[in-house]
């Protein structure tokens, strides 16, 4: 089940992650980025060339510094493909994905900061909507009345998933995520409790933000507060939550993958080689 931030703290940096998957999403992320957020918060023109100058910046450095940690990063994903591997190895590689997002989400901070300084009230409400609008498309995606048809959203997206990596999955490889799935359910109720905390203080920050007496090394470290309470969230439920449904994660992984074909591992690993190929491509672009 997705874990959704707040939106202006992290939507830019998930969102460029997210297109540098694609050539020509990549090469337009700012334009497509300045797009979304704009939906999300209604600029006037003078924030809107803010926006634009700030994120073909950080574009640039992303480019230049990070794409090089993802094919890295890619390498050792296709190496591990080649072999079984241990759920330990699994939670490694999601911790560094977390890692090169968390380093995108600093790089962010000075435009997040600029950029709220300018913002309205009416921009705020705006958003505030905006937020509401989406936090009833997630209840609608995960939140199903019972809980059959829950593990049946959750099957069928898993599946979906593991098949671009491996290909076609067998019975019994289908059977080893029911089983999973029936014994680790999800509480969405914690998780969208988690999402309304997140957005009550995103809101909170951008209001703080835009306090003209405050620096803006105190406004930088208010947001990258933000970002910590992403990480780990002051609320425990929900914290204890995802840290069992992390680690369930790693160990279906594992599982998963030990009983994966060498048809199915070479097919994970094209998989693997073709992003890392885009990713190649583009640092000369």
């Amino acid at each position: 089940m997705r874990n959704i931030p707040p939106f202006l703290l992290l939507l830019i940096a998930m969102t460029m992650a997210s297109c540098s998957l694609v050539k020509t999403a990549y090469n337009n992320a700012p334009a497509l980025i300045a797009w979304r957020l704009d939906d999300y918060f209604s600029f006037n023109d003078a924030q809107k060339t803010k926006l634009k100058l700030a994120l073909q910046d950080v574009h640039a450095w992303h480019r230049q510094n990070e794409l090089p940690r993802y094919v890295s990063l890619l390498n050792t994903i296709h190496d591990d493909l080649s072999h079984d591997v241990t759920a330990q190895t699994a939670c490694q590689r999601i911790e560094s994905i977390k890692s090169n997002l968390q380093t995108l989400q600093i790089k962010m901070i000075p435009m997040i900061v600029e950029l709220a300084g300018t913002l309205s009230d009416k921009q705020l409400q705006h958003l505030q909507k905006k937020l509401e609008k989406r936090n009833q498309e997630w209840k609608e995606e995960w939140w199903q009345e019972t809980t059959e048809e829950q593990r049946e959203v959750r099957l069928e997206k898993s599946e979906e998933f593991a098949e671009k990596v491996y290909g076609d999955l067998n019975e019994k490889q289908i059977n080893l995520l029911k089983q999973v799935i029936a014994k680790s359910d999800i509480n969405p109720a914690i998780i969208y409790a988690e999402i309304l905390r997140r957005d009550a203080d995103a809101l909170d920050i951008l209001k703080a933000l835009r306090n003209l007496a405050s620096s803006n090394e105190e406004k930088s470290q208010l947001v990258r507060a933000g970002f910590e309470r992403m990480q780990t969230s002051p609320n425990a439920a929900y914290q204890a939550h995802i840290e069992t449904v992390t680690q369930l994660s790693c160990e279906t992984i594992a599982s998963l993958h030990a009983t994966t074909t060498a048809k199915q591992r070479l097919h994970a690993q094209q998989w693997i080689e073709d992003y890392k190929t885009q990713f190649t491509q583009l640092q000369s672009k």
